[in-house]
């Protein structure tokens, strides 16, 4: 393992893959710290580019953005009190109460060596355990693999919002829509309509585009952005930075909130959200102080930041070692490894090995880059978060356009994106989330092939699951997957209820 890790590690340590990487951080920590405008945003609006470079360019940029823009989204919340995605709350609880103190300084700097901290734990944790459990996974044929895209299909149940039934039609709008063209197993033509732009199936890059970011651009165009900082931001003297004292005191916080994220992050469906409260919670609850939390405690900014960011390796080890996309955002990084030509599974640390432990490799490089660049440009992503909303959103808009129609030099990609715009619109207006049709949309194809290819072996006989034991193993898992975010969301609603009695 130590020399592929070597091997990949030459094989990014290139111009142009670490240019990738530091375009990648930068893009990330400009969208993340404009409220409204997430990293998903900025991975599906740069997708088309990795369309025309390697995979160890393309693919560690997109990582770069994801990374870049989870700390991102911690300087509006210290700020400005207005956090610039949702696992950034709980940063805000602590990292304003410090600027209001005069302490904007430190409180940046905690969140940026929270950040990179949980980062570093859970990209170690991602090499250490993505090879070993791949090995375990090699002998997944069609039957254990239809069965563990069914388990992979259950995180729809997480990230369906309020209303799982929306969560569950949207999924099977996004399968529907992967069987427009010809199919894979039969090469029948479906759902053309005598059209030839759909013989080959919708693309996937202007379906990203049109859910997640258009439909974002108009609610956020109508909305308005705060641009004023009161206090003036201090870098120098003990209130602009974090001590090494302070760090050292802090490391079992650390530790604790890298391996919260790291598990969660792992699990699929949970995301980053739960971690930073979990790791939170739990930093309150040992601390010796929980009084001062909520008032200006630096480990309420160090414990979210460590966990929501150690999310972000951990969250690749479902996908690399068993092709399960555990939200949407790395369903949308799956795409990428789709448009490279590399299906992520166990088979990619064979089939791709350079490629893979290259990507290892760029997530240790993102960590230093995140941590030089942010840190040197704390003054600048002030200033972009003063930015007028119509040079951004305009910006955005452009880019959308532009990047779809690169692809193919298709018109019609580009209706795909106006009308994908307005179908992601009209669901967000009617709170239908735009997650699972993403997911269903990558896995349907996957799940037909696997499918046909069961059906294949056993003569059109549904026996055949209950025959493998590991295919036996994934539909108990399934079945309990299923039973636990059902008694979850009943358990969260007699809760609600009783809250509002």
């Amino acid at each position: 393992m130590l020399a592929d890790i070597c091997t990949g590690l030459i094989s990014v340590f290139t111009l142009p893959s670490i240019g990738a990487i530091a375009l990648g951080i930068l893009t990330g920590l400009i969208f993340g710290a404009i409220p409204g405008i997430s990293g998903i945003m900025a991975i599906s609006i740069l997708l088309p580019m990795t369309f025309y470079v390697s995979p160890l360019v393309g693919i560690p940029m997109l990582l770069g953005i994801y990374k870049a823009s989870m700390f991102g989204g911690s300087i509006t919340a210290v700020l400005l009190n207005t956090p610039g995605a949702p696992p950034a709350v709980c940063t805000a609880m602590d990292g304003f109460p410090l600027t209001r103190q005069g302490k904007a300084g430190k409180a940046l700097n905690a969140a940026l060596t929270g950040s990179v901290f949980g980062d570093t734990f859970s990209n170690i944790l991602l090499i250490c355990v993505a090879a070993p459990l791949a090995y375990l996974t090699l002998k997944i044929g069609p039957v254990e693999q239809c069965c563990l895209i069914l388990l992979a299909l259950t995180v729809v149940g997480s990230i369906s919002g309020p209303s799982l039934t929306k969560g569950i039609i949207c999924a099977g709008v996004g399968i529907l829509l992967a069987t427009v063209g010809a199919s894979g197993a039969t090469g029948a033509i479906r759902f053309t309509f005598d059209n030839e732009n759909l013989m080959g199936g919708i693309a996937l890059i202007p379906m990203v585009i049109g859910l997640l970011c258009l439909p974002e651009v108009i609610h956020q165009a109508s909305s308005r952005i705060s641009s004023v900082i009161q206090q003036k931001l201090n870098l120098k003297d003990e209130n602009g930075r974090l001590t090494w004292k302070e760090f050292k005191a802090h490391i079992p916080v650390l530790l604790r909130s890298s391996l919260i994220g790291s598990i969660i992050g792992a699990l699929p469906g949970l995301g980053a959200s739960p971690a930073a409260y979990m790791a939170y919670s739990e930093a309150r609850r040992t601390s010796k102080n929980p009084e001062t939390f909520g008032k200006g405690n630096v480990a309420g900014v160090l414990a979210p930041e460590a966990a929501n960011n150690a999310v972000t390796g951990s969250a690749m080890i479902p996908l690399l070692t068993l092709g399960i996309p555990g939200d949407d955002v790395t369903a949308v990084l799956m795409g990428a490894f789709l448009i490279q030509g590399i299906t992520p599974g166990p088979n990619i640390f064979f089939d791709n090995t350079t490629v893979v432990y290259g990507i290892f490799a760029s997530l240790i490089i993102c960590d230093v880059l995140l941590y030089v660049i942010a840190k040197t440009g704390f003054r600048f992503w002030v200033r972009i978060t003063q930015l007028p909303k119509h040079i951004i959103f305009s910006t955005v808009t452009i880019f959308a356009f532009v990047g779809t129609y690169s692809i193919n030099q298709s018109l019609f990609d580009v209706l795909c994106l106006i009308l994908f715009g307005l179908l992601g619109y009209g669901m967000r207006r009617f709170q239908f989330p735009a997650g699972p049709m993403i997911i269903g949309f990558i896995l349907g194809p996957l799940l037909e092939s696997a499918f046909d290819q069961t059906m294949t072996l056993s003569d059109g006989s549904f026996m055949i699951f209950l025959t493998k034991p590991v295919a036996v193993l994934l539909l108990l898992l399934t079945a309990g997957a299923v039973f636990s975010i059902l008694r979850g969301r009943k358990r969260n609603a007699r809760l609600l209820r009783q809250a509002r009695a």
